[in-house]
């Protein structure tokens, strides 16, 4: 009998525990492509922000419980609400709903041809298929040229794939995850990263939707991030799953 009500008690004391310390955790994406957020092959969740978002978890000493979910799933739930941000591009059009934490890393947007097609100014994508992921904006002149020939993909895989079949004649987005998927799917003799050119620059923030409870934590995640920006903390993560080859391309 005292046994069964000693357990008991643990049982409350736990859920009462639990309740007051979940509400304080914040509910943060991770963009569902790889390197930066996928399933491993245990099934376990793992990538460059997932990895992110557990360095600033224990630097900041705040509860962040992680998700990832597809790209085009997360702008319309931060701006409800339905949870309370992650680590996406900064851009104009989400201002309006965003608070901005602190800048992770910028990153080279860039068009990358297949061999043998030359690409030496952006006049020269107006003759070429170009193949990108569908709903990403790389930059405000691409974005809106109605004169490009731009094939929307569901994914990075997908659009390698078709390079090797010959189905596109380039391929855009950020650096980084292009070079990942090049080499990945082993797609990377295919094309002629020495000759791409390069859009823009865009920043990866942390960003938190204006509805979210968590405002507060700003001063905590921001000095978090720049500490593990200063000790190096980040481009080590960059470097297991990118290698040291990043830095290059990123340039």
């Amino acid at each position: 009998m005292i046994k069964r009500l000693v357990f008991t008690l643990c049982l409350l004391t736990a859920s009462t525990l639990w309740a007051k310390t979940a509400p304080d955790c914040l509910n943060l994406h991770v963009i569902e492509n790889a390197p930066i957020g996928f399933n491993n092959t245990g099934g376990q969740p793992a990538g460059v922000h997932w990895e992110y978002l557990a360095a600033i978890e224990k630097a900041s000493n705040l509860c962040l419980d992680k998700m990832i979910l597809p790209y085009p799933r997360i702008w319309q739930s931060i701006e409800k609400g339905r949870h309370d941000g992650g680590i996406i591009f900064k851009s104009k059009s989400s201002s309006e709903f965003v608070d901005y934490v602190a800048k992770i890393r910028r990153v080279k947007i860039v068009v990358i041809p297949v061999k043998g097609v030359e690409i030496n100014s952006y006049e020269d994508l107006k003759n070429i298929r170009i193949g990108k992921t569908r709903g990403t904006n790389l930059s405000e002149q691409f974005d809106q040229d109605s004169s490009l020939n731009i094939i929307e993909l569901n994914t990075y895989d997908q659009a390698t794939r078709m390079i090797d079949h010959g189905r596109i004649d380039a391929i855009a987005g950020s650096a980084l995850v292009l070079s990942y998927q090049l080499k990945k799917l082993h797609a990377l003799n295919s094309v002629d990263l020495t000759h791409k050119l390069v859009l823009g620059e865009k920043e990866q923030w942390l960003q938190l939707s204006k509805k979210s409870k968590h405002l507060d934590k700003i001063p905590q995640l921001k000095l978090a991030i720049e500490k593990l920006k200063k000790n190096g903390s980040f481009a080590k993560i960059m470097d297991k799953y990118y290698g040291n080859e990043w830095r290059v391309i990123n340039q």
